[in-house]
């Protein structure tokens, strides 16, 4: 299931998208949105750290909440986030729209079971689709991803494609009755696809970003991976490194 705090801010990004809350107003206090929300400050505050990571607002002391943009951005042409949990690729799905270009069901050979990272022989709901900034039509598409759903789910997945706009494994999660423990992340530099570059506005070839994620059921079962293809200035990846002793040297 969706964390509560991380559904609190993809509401609070729609609202930003939708103009709700204008660029340069002030968001509600902490306590007011508590009570919106019907939940604890520090839920407000884990919601508003992801609102800042994605660069939507800032907070200043007895200044309050400031709305900065009004969809995610880094210097105009890329979109940027610190992904660092599993809640931050969630809140990737509230910040982004998916644009469904096919879906498939595959049976994945030895080449395809390779770059997957799954046994060869085993059978998926493949779904393509490109993904834009949400509320920001006139921006470049983000990426193409093509998301492949462990079969045993597709009857209950496929007739929620259209409406459901968070990202796949939560839906998993709440069909399963259980969670994504854990989430093995792979970067690498690419040539994109023939095919990705006219839906993307790209060329074919053109640098890019591939990213694998492989998500875990618990206990420990893999039901989906999802191969994103991002365009070259379009995206930019941020990890925060810290030490887990910090005692003097």
């Amino acid at each position: 299931m969706q964390t509560r705090y991380a559904a609190i801010a993809r509401e609070l990004t729609e609202a930003i998208a939708q103009g709700r809350y204008s660029v340069g107003s002030l968001l509600p206090k902490e306590v007011e949105l508590a009570n919106q929300f019907k939940v604890s400050r520090s839920t407000i505050r884990a919601a508003m750290r992801e609102l800042l990571a994605a660069g939507l607002i800032s907070r200043k002391k007895n200044a309050g909440t400031r709305v900065e943009a009004n969809s995610i951005q880094s210097d105009g042409r890329a979109f940027a986030m610190s992904l660092s949990s599993i809640e931050a690729i969630q809140q990737f799905g509230a910040a982004t729209q998916r644009q469904i270009q096919h879906v498939d069901e595959v049976i994945a050979d030895h080449e395809l079971a390779g770059k997957l990272g799954c046994k060869p022989g085993s059978r998926w709901l493949k779904v393509s689709s490109v993904r834009r900034i949400l509320g920001d039509d006139n921006a470049l598409p983000i990426c193409w991803t093509d998301v492949y759903i462990d079969v045993s789910f597709s009857a209950k997945v496929a007739p929620r494609l259209e409406d459901f706009h968070g990202i796949f494994g939560e839906l998993i999660e709440s069909i399963a009755g259980r969670r994504i423990i854990e989430i093995r992340q792979d970067i690498s530099a690419c040539g994109l696809p023939d095919h990705m570059a006219p839906p993307l506005l790209a060329k074919p070839g053109d640098h890019a970003l591939e990213i694998r994620r492989q998500y875990l059921l618990s206990p420990a079962s893999l039901v989906e991976i999802s191969l994103s293809y991002h365009p070259a200035a379009r995206y930019q990846y941020t990890t925060r490194l810290t030490r887990r002793d910090t005692g003097d040297l």
